[in-house]
């Protein structure tokens, strides 16, 4: 197969360039930024690179990828081919795929893993229906047959339950690391227990994406800033508290966790994970 990547300087890009060339494809690979990735074609544009493809996937950031997809069905030639795009926010960019041409296949999807992903865990895919789910579906599972799909029914319940997900959860680990940042962490090492090493760890590691990717989830998902607020509040709440109303807030959130998760389950698998590590240190 003929395979394009628009973005391929990027992590994500870089992932699936490799991804392809695994497989056995013939890959072309386009960026603004110099790059070289082995077994990859690199083009001087995008018409160029997409203009024989039969897959192409757009890479690039989410507020660039509307115009990139426009840019690149405009100038793909091959009857059947197909347009996907990865981009963490799909309100803008789901419009934008349904205005392309009959004759491409588009696909809204999200891969649920990072470029350091393990190649031996099975990994997860969301999918947005464009245009023709049941086509749509086909084509995904015979080109990224080793990952899990889950598809969601339209763009606004991928970009809330993303705003949650993902929005969430960069919003309180990068407020962390803002925090610890500041701090001497060698010594907070030192003296830290298991919930740091965890939380420290998640906080630096989220910290190592690209910055207009940890942007995009915070500023462009159009639901996270309710999450946000919450989360805001929430912590005011938690600062303010003290004595009986601390421990009845504490209580009741408890209360409330342990109706749909399993605290002590939880408990047990960061252990794991620790032990996991610690044999990795070794």
């Amino acid at each position: 197969m003929e395979v394009a990547i628009i973005g391929a300087a990027g992590k994500m890009g870089r992932w699936f360039c490799n991804y392809f060339v695994r497989r056995g494809d013939n890959v072309n690979a386009y960026d603004t930024k110099t790059f070289q990735i082995s077994d990859v074609r690199t083009t001087n544009g995008i018409s160029d690179c997409v203009r024989n493809a039969d897959f192409v996937l757009v890479c690039v950031p989410v507020h660039l990828t509307p115009a990139v997809i426009k840019q690149s069905a405009n100038a793909m030639i091959k009857k059947r081919a197909v347009l996907a795009e990865i981009s963490s926010v799909k309100s803008k960019t789901l419009p934008a795929l349904r205005k392309t041409q009959d004759n491409i296949t588009a696909l809204c999807i999200h891969p649920m893993f990072g470029p350091g992903a393990s190649e031996k865990k099975r990994k997860k895919m969301l999918v947005v229906p464009v245009r023709d789910s049941a086509k749509e579906l086909e084509v995904i599972n015979n080109t990224f047959a080793d990952l899990s799909v889950k598809v969601l029914p339209d763009a606004r319940t991928h970009d809330m339950t993303i705003a949650a997900v993902l929005g969430l959860t960069y919003f309180s680990n990068v407020a962390f690391a803002c925090i610890l940042a500041c701090e001497d962490i060698a010594t907070l090492r030192q003296v830290g227990g298991t919930t740091f090493a965890i939380q420290s760890m998640l906080a630096e590691s989220v910290m190592t994406d690209e910055p207009e990717l940890i942007a995009a989830l915070i500023r462009d998902n159009p639901y996270v800033s309710k999450y946000m607020h919450r989360y805001i509040k929430e912590a005011n709440v938690l600062a303010s508290a003290s004595g009986p109303l601390l421990g009845a807030k504490l209580k009741r959130t408890k209360k409330n966790l342990q109706k749909q998760a399993d605290l002590d389950a939880s408990y047990r698998q960061m252990y794991k994970i620790l032990a996991l590590l610690d044999k990795v240190e070794k």
